[in-house]
C-alpha cells in the first residue's frame, strides 16, 4: 500500500470503478484502511469507508510484521469507522484492545455491529501459518486410540486456566455484546465454563439469535438452549462429550422451548456415549426446525439402541417429531462391538419424509468392531473417519470433493499405491490426512508411473502405521503444502536416514513436528531435513 500513498495523485485520476477494483485486491483490508483514511484525500477516503462494513483483524499474530499497522488502526482509523462496522473478526488476544477502545470512545458498544467472529489464533508465532496439532496431542492420541474407532482429530482448545478463559468470560458479559445478533466462535475452541454468578452464558446478549459454537459437554448445550430460548433462530453447535453427566438432565431437556429455532446443525465427532438417552430427546423438543444437519459418531455399544443407526431410526426418532422439516442433511457413523453381519438391504426399508437420496455402507474389522456410515446426498460433511479399502470412496464422481479431513483405517487389508493415487484424485481439497494401518503393503515393488499429488495437504498424521506408509506418503507422493507432521519417532529417523530427495522436498515447508517419543539422537540430521522447524 506504500504505492498508494506515494502515487495518490495518479490514483485519483482514475474513475471510481477502477479505484474500487484496485482496493479489492489489497490484502489485508486493514492495510487499505490505514493507507487511505486520514491522508487528506476525501474522495479516496469515502471509497475506503464504503468498504469497512466488515473488518478482519486476524492478521495480528505474535511476531506479525503488521504491529505498526495495528497501532495506526487504533490511532487514525478506528474512530472514523466505528459507526460503519457491521461484522468483526478477531483473534482472542485482540479482544482486550478492541473492548478497551470501545469503552473509552463509544460507551462500550459498536452501535451497528451485528456479527462477531472470534478465532483462537492457533498459528505459528513466526509465520502466522495456521496449525492443527499441538504439544498435548500425543497423550490425547494414546487415550483416544485405546478406544476402538475413536477420532484423534479435532484437537479442541480448552481455555480453562489460561488468559483466553478470562478474556472470553469478560467479553461475553460486557456491554460489547449488546448489539450482537450473530456470534461465531472458531470450531476447535471450546466455550469456557460459566464463572459469572447468574449462571448465564451471555447475560448481555439481548439480540443474540444466531450462534455457532463448540461446547464441552452435552449439559452445556441444554443450558444454552434453555437460556436463549425464544430469541434463537439459528443454532450450530459442536459438542465434545455426550453422556448423562447428571441425573436431572432429562428434566432439563423437557424445559427447553425454542419456538423460533428454524435452522439447526449438531456436530459430534467424538463417539457419543448416550445417543438414545441424550440426543434423541433433545431433538424431539426442537419441533419447529425446518433445516436440520446432523454429523454424528455414535458408540452403539453404550446406548440402548443395540443396532446400527438406520433410516428407520431417523424417521421414527427425529423426523416424525419435526412436522415443518423441509431439509435434512446428515452423516451418521455408528460403531458396534461384536456386530453381526447385516445385509445392506435391511437398511433400505424407509422413505425419508424429506425425500432425499441416502447411502449406507457397513464395514467389519478384525478388532471385533463393525461400523455403519449412513449419509444423505449430496454429501455435506467435510470429513470422513475410519475409511477402509472397502468404502465406496470412488464409486460416484466428485461425491466427496469437499472433504478436507480423512482418517484411513484398516486391519484387514493394506493400503496400496493405487489407493492413495485414487484418493488424491477424488479428494482435491484434502488438508488433513491420518493413516492407521500396521499391515505391510503387498504391491510396493510395483513401479509407479507417477506420484500421487496431494496439492493442498497441510497436516499428515503417521503414528500407528507400518513403515511402508511413511515411504508411500513422504517418499513416493507430492506434498507441496505440508506444514505439520505427526509421526512415530523411529519411522521419522528411518525416513531421514534414507535421505530421499522427494522426502526432502515434501518436508522442506514443515514448521511443526510431533513424535510419539522425544528424540535426541540424530538431531542435527533431523534439523537439516526440516529447515523451518524451530525446535
Amino acid at each position: 500500500m506504500t504505492c498508494l500513498l506515494n502515487d495518490n495523485v495518479q490514483l485519483v485520476d482514475l474513475p471510481d470503478e477502477l479505484i474500487l477494483m484496485i482496493m479489492n485486491k489489497v490484502k489485508p483490508k486493514v492495510s487499505l484502511l490505514c493507507s487511505i483514511i486520514a491522508i487528506g484525500n476525501n474522495r479516496l477516503e469515502q471509497l475506503a469507508l464504503d468498504k469497512c462494513h466488515s473488518i478482519d483483524l486476524t492478521i495480528d499474530y505474535f511476531q506479525s510484521p503488521y504491529e505498526s499497522l495495528m497501532t495506526r488502526f487504533y490511532t487514525h482509523v478506528a474512530y472514523r469507522i466505528i459507526d460503519n462496522i457491521q461484522s468483526l473478526t478477531l483473534n482472542i488476544r485482540q479482544i482486550p484492545d478492541i473492548v478497551s477502545y470501545v469503552e473509552k470512545n463509544s460507551n462500550g458498544i459498536l452501535p451497528n455491529l451485528i456479527h462477531l467472529k472470534i478465532m483462537i489464533g492457533r498459528q505459528s508465532h513466526r509465520t502466522g501459518t495456521p496449525y492443527t496439532l499441538d504439544a498435548s496431542s500425543m497423550e490425547i492420541y494414546r487415550v483416544l486410540h485405546s478406544e476402538s474407532l475413536s477420532c484423534f482429530i479435532p484437537q479442541f482448545v480448552r481455555l480453562e486456566g489460561s488468559g483466553g478463559n478470562r478474556i472470553i468470560s469478560t467479553v461475553r458479559c460486557s456491554t460489547f455484546m449488546r448489539s450482537i445478533v450473530s456470534l461465531e466462535l472458531e470450531n476447535d475452541c471450546i466455550l469456557p465454563n460459566i464463572i459469572n454468578p447468574d449462571g448465564l452464558f451471555f447475560p448481555q446478549s439481548i439480540r443474540l439469535s444466531r450462534i455457532q459454537i463448540t461446547l464441552n459437554r452435552f449439559g452445556d448445550c441444554v443450558r444454552l438452549l434453555t437460556e436463549l430460548g425464544t430469541q434463537l433462530c439459528s443454532f450450530a453447535v459442536s459438542i465434545v462429550h455426550v453422556y448423562l453427566q447428571k441425573a436431572d438432565i432429562i428434566s432439563q431437556i423437557s424445559s427447553i422451548s425454542c419456538p423460533n429455532l428454524k435452522q439447526l446443525t449438531v456436530t459430534i465427532y467424538k463417539n457419543i456415549v448416550h445417543y438414545s438417552e441424550c440426543i434423541v430427546p433433545l431433538l424431539q423438543r426442537l419441533s419447529n426446525v425446518e433445516r436440520l444437519t446432523l454429523l454424528f459418531a455414535i458408540n452403539i455399544t453404550t446406548t440402548r439402541l443395540g443396532h446400527f443407526v438406520t433410516e428407520l431410526d431417523l424417521e421414527k426418532d427425529i423426523v416424525s417429531y419435526m412436522p415443518h422439516l423441509c431439509q435434512f442433511n446428515f452423516h451418521i457413523r455408528s460403531i458396534l462391538e461384536n456386530a453381526s453381519p447385516v445385509e445392506i438391504g435391511t437398511f433400505r426399508q424407509s422413505v425419508m419424509t424429506c425425500q432425499q437420496a441416502v447411502i449406507c455402507t457397513v464395514d467389519y474389522f478384525n478388532n471385533n468392531y463393525g461400523q455403519c456410515q449412513l449419509y444423505s446426498l449430496p454429501f455435506i460433511g467435510n470429513r470422513l473417519d475410519f475409511i477402509s479399502n472397502r468404502f465406496p470412496l470412488f464409486d460416484m464422481n466428485n461425491m466427496f470433493s469437499m472433504v478436507t479431513m480423512l482418517l484411513l483405517f484398516d486391519d484387514v487389508k493394506p493400503f496400496e499405491n493405487l489407493f492413495f493415487a485414487r484418493i488424491a484424485r477424488a479428494l482435491p481439497n484434502l488438508k488433513t490426512l491420518e493413516v492407521f494401518n500396521k499391515l505391510e503393503q503387498q504391491e510396493k515393488g510395483m513401479i509407479a508411473t507417477s506420484y500421487p499429488d496431494f496439492s493442498r495437504l497441510s497436516a499428515l498424521i503417521l503414528l500407528d502405521i507400518h513403515m511402508d506408509y511413511a515411504e508411500q506418503l513422504l517418499c513416493r507422493s507430492r506434498l507441496p503444502c505440508l506444514t505439520e507432521l505427526a509421526i512415530h519417532d523411529q519411522v521419522l529417523l528411518t525416513i531421514v536416514a534414507r535421505d530421499s530427495q522427494q522426502a526432502r522436498d515434501n518436508c522442506s515447508k514443515v514448521e511443526n513436528i510431533l513424535t510419539s517419543n522425544k528424540w535426541c539422537d540424530s538431531i542435527d540430521a533431523i534439523r537439516n531435513f526440516f529447515p523451518l522447524v524451530s525446535h
